[in-house]
């Protein structure tokens, strides 16, 4: 920038400080418009003086400056910048580019538990109602003393021990990990000890963590990958051998150069609709469908699509979920009983 256009000192230090501290800072318009010359006014060069500044170091007046009066308050702050949009988390959290134990289900339950001083028969009831393996045993919800199962309960009575409570029949198989246990290494535990419980900040004790857990988990995590590619296949199949390759460029009118058309699979989900939409295309299709009512369907299923694809720790809702299923089953059944 031309130095004549350069602002007073005393501009330039405030800026400086807005970059460095990240925070906003207030003036006037006047003291603004006096920053880049000798009078205050907002003549044409003045204000292309400020814009071209401002512009460079990316920063911004708030509210525009043109406007109102030459005294009112205005705010310098840096432009927004790109961010990376991480969920419900409050704007103090930084965004964790790991998975933690804590984004497990298991991680975040309550666990069912019996005191140490509990009669035999009542962790038996336990165990056999609720189809669990093992109990942790706490007298609070901070503090895991160890734990009971069929098969410590198993070894004491083949040990002959004249003992009617779960004290005596406690082993120490489980490991506790903090709740930001890195998912990874987390799991290789889960695999090792087959009984992890999860200590919160507030240290208490949540889980347990087992790997029947872990493979309840993560059949869900991967499920709507699975549904869509078979949903995916299932309209490639719609489409196979049904449209002259041509006029399929030709419809998608694409521009890239780069890209190279030469079959169905080359196609994107979006690119499958806008075959289907054309009318001459579903006349070709023979399709026993709604046209509008299947499309708006797969716009649908291309919106959660899309939302699967940013791989967000989070997984997806029932509904969508429903939606997936529903789908895959449909187009299954099409498929089926038209012998594609």
């Amino acid at each position: 920038m031309n130095p004549k256009n350069m602002p007073r000192q005393e501009f330039i230090d405030l800026v400086n400080k807005v970059k460095k501290e990240g925070k906003p800072e207030r003036l006037t318009i006047r003291t603004l418009l006096w920053a880049f010359g000798h009078y205050e006014k907002r003549t044409s060069g003045n204000v292309w003086r400020i814009n071209e500044y401002l512009k460079k170091e990316k920063l911004i007046i708030v509210p525009n400056y043109q406007g109102g009066w030459v005294d009112q308050h205005v705010e310098l702050k840096e432009m927004d910048k790109a961010r990376i949009k991480s969920g419900n988390e409050s704007e103090e959290e930084k965004f964790d580019p790991i998975n933690r134990l804590s984004v497990l289900k298991a991680a975040a339950q309550t666990p069912l538990s019996i005191s140490r001083d509990a009669d035999l028969e009542k962790a038996y009831h336990l165990m056999w109602k609720n189809d669990f393996s093992q109990l942790p045993v706490m007298n609070n919800d901070r503090e895991i003393l160890g734990i009971i199962s069929w098969q410590s309960i198993a070894k004491g009575l083949i040990a002959k021990k004249n003992s009617n409570c779960v004290k005596d029949f406690m082993t120490n198989d489980y490991k506790i990990l903090s709740e930001d246990t890195p998912l990874f290494e987390a799991i290789k535990e889960v695999i090792k000890i087959e009984m992890v419980f999860v200590k919160t900040r507030e240290n208490k004790i949540k889980g347990p963590v087992t790997p029947f857990d872990l493979n309840e988990e993560f059949l869900e995590q991967i499920e709507p990958f699975i549904l869509l590619e078979q949903i995916e296949n299932f309209i490639r199949l719609i489409l196979h051998d049904k449209i002259v390759l041509q006029d399929i460029i030709k419809l998608l009118n694409i521009s890239d150069v780069s890209k190279k058309i030469e079959s169905i699979s080359d196609l994107t989900f979006g690119e499958y609709i806008l075959i289907i939409e054309n009318s001459e295309n579903w006349n070709l299709l023979g399709l026993p469908f709604v046209r509008s009512d299947f499309t708006n369907e797969l716009h649908e299923i291309r919106k959660i699509r899309n939302g699967v694809m940013h791989f967000h720790p989070d997984k997806i809702s029932d509904v969508d979920l429903n939606h997936l299923r529903s789908m895959s089953k449909f187009l299954m059944d099409y498929i089926r009983n038209f012998n594609l």
